[in-house]
């Protein structure tokens, strides 16, 4: 049997660790230097560089468009002619060694304007890209801090939960040698013992739970974590608007997908001109310079010097540009409808975002009361039973009833945390230029929120 001293030990132990959901240590990894090396490395966002590159070059390639063309052809060998001609006079077949050389230049002069489409085009997909990019790099970093976070959630969990095991134990052992003392209960210890169960399974799902997100954590960074060098960092509440008006208008603004979307269109719609131009003449001037020596019966050298304009004009085609004249006008009205679904997307993403940050904060405020009364029952029961007028067993489900009040306070902390940075997400503003900045950690007070506020 415990003394006096060692039950409010108990309780002190068990209430200071309800309220301490998140220490620190001296030496540990921040999550923005792992950020930092998330940004460095992640596949996905190597990937988006690459198709960043990519469209670069495209943009060189469509530039050239611009440029003149200069082809070198040539042939050399043996020729062999017996034609009529030959036959009839000189009467033998033509057996001599050729070679030629012919030099073309080419510029383009017009072209209805198709180049410069497929160079704006270009342009526009590169930046296209770089908002993608951006996206990409936004919803790596979420990856990363929630996979940070939930690996912090679920130690505090299990931490708690091992604690409330171990305080069942100590009580089902204290029941259990009251009734081979005969002061006891039997059925006191039966229903200890149904709590310790359930106290296991608790413990036994959250350390599941923990496994799975260190699973999670290691696709993530690519290694795993180092749990004891963890440090829990601070929720950009201060960095988050007032109201839910003011957010979803900077995400309308600054959401890289929505950017992206009005980009795409405009790439639509200069691939649309593009096909216009098909209906027009191509006009290019040409420079050729033509060597031949002993080419097709001809003995001796020749040469030839041409500086020309040519048009080419495609008067039918079998309907193939009309054809992709209105491919190009459903694709540009696409465009334009996707555009419109995406801004209803960001627009919804902001809203959803705003409610689970207010109510996972509004929770954190109502569970922190919880604790604080379920401390203060607990506390009134001990005396109780230490005045001879309570039962050990409501003592124990008043301390059970207490780290329940913390471990859902803890698990409401981490959502409200996770929320927050979710809501940066909806933003658009949860850039890398964000994730280089060191984070605050430790305890955090401002994440509360009182309901009605």
């Amino acid at each position: 049997m415990t003394s006096r001293r060692g039950q409010h030990l108990t309780g002190g132990i068990a209430v200071a660790g309800l309220m301490m959901l998140a220490s620190t240590q001296a030496g540990a990894a921040p999550l923005s230097e792992e950020l930092q090396g998330l940004l460095g490395q992640h596949p996905k966002i190597e990937a988006s560089k690459n198709t960043v590159s990519s469209s670069d070059e495209a943009v060189n390639k469509s530039f050239a468009g611009f440029l003149p063309t200069i082809n070198l052809t040539s042939d050399a060998g043996y020729e062999h002619v017996n034609s009529p001609a030959r036959r009839t006079s000189p009467g033998d077949p033509y057996d001599r060694g050729r070679q030629v050389v012919s030099v073309v230049a080419s510029q383009l002069l017009y072209d209805g304007g198709q180049t410069s489409s497929h160079y704006n085009a270009a342009k526009l997909q590169k930046t296209g890209s770089e908002y993608e990019l951006n996206a990409t790099q936004q919803g790596v970093l979420f990856e990363g801090i929630s996979a940070y976070l939930n690996v912090l959630r679920q130690q505090e969990l299990l931490r708690l939960s091992r604690t409330n095991e171990d305080n069942i134990k100590r009580q089902l052992n204290l029941e259990d040698e009251r009734v081979r003392r005969g002061s006891g209960i039997a059925v006191d210890v039966l229903q200890a013992k149904t709590r310790l169960q359930l106290a296991k399974e608790r413990r036994i799902a959250v350390e599941g739970a923990l496994k799975s997100a260190i699973a999670t954590y290691e696709q993530v960074y690519g290694h795993a974590p180092e749990t004891g060098k963890m440090t829990v960092p601070h929720a950009p509440i201060n960095d988050l608007p007032k109201t839910v008006a003011e957010l979803v208008d900077i995400a309308v603004k600054e959401h890289p997908s929505i950017r992206s979307a009005a980009i795409q269109s405009q790439v639509v719609a200069e691939q649309r001109d593009a096909v216009d131009a098909e209906y027009m003449p191509r006009i290019t001037l040409e420079a050729a310079s033509n060597y031949e020596n002993n080419k097709n019966t001809v003995i001796g050298e020749r040469r030839d010097y041409t500086v020309l304009v040519k048009a080419n004009w495609n008067l039918y085609n079998g309907g193939a540009t009309s054809a992709s004249a209105a491919k190009a006008a459903y694709d540009y009205a696409g465009s334009q409808n996707n555009a419109v679904y995406t801004r209803r997307k960001v627009e919804e993403q902001a809203r959803v975002a705003w409610e689970t940050l207010r109510t996972s904060r509004e929770r954190v405020s109502l569970l922190q009361n919880a604790v604080n009364i379920a401390s203060e029952v607990l506390d009134a029961r001990r005396k109780l039973r230490e005045a001879g007028k309570e039962t050990a067993l409501n003592v124990l489900d008043a301390e059970n009833e207490v780290y329940t009040a913390a471990i859902n306070l803890a698990a409401a902390t981490y959502d409200a945390r996770t929320a927050a940075f979710q809501t940066l997400l909806a933003m658009g503003r949860l850039t890398p230029a964000f994730a280089a900045v060191p984070l605050k950690t430790g305890e955090q007070a401002d994440l509360a929120l009182p309901v009605g506020n």
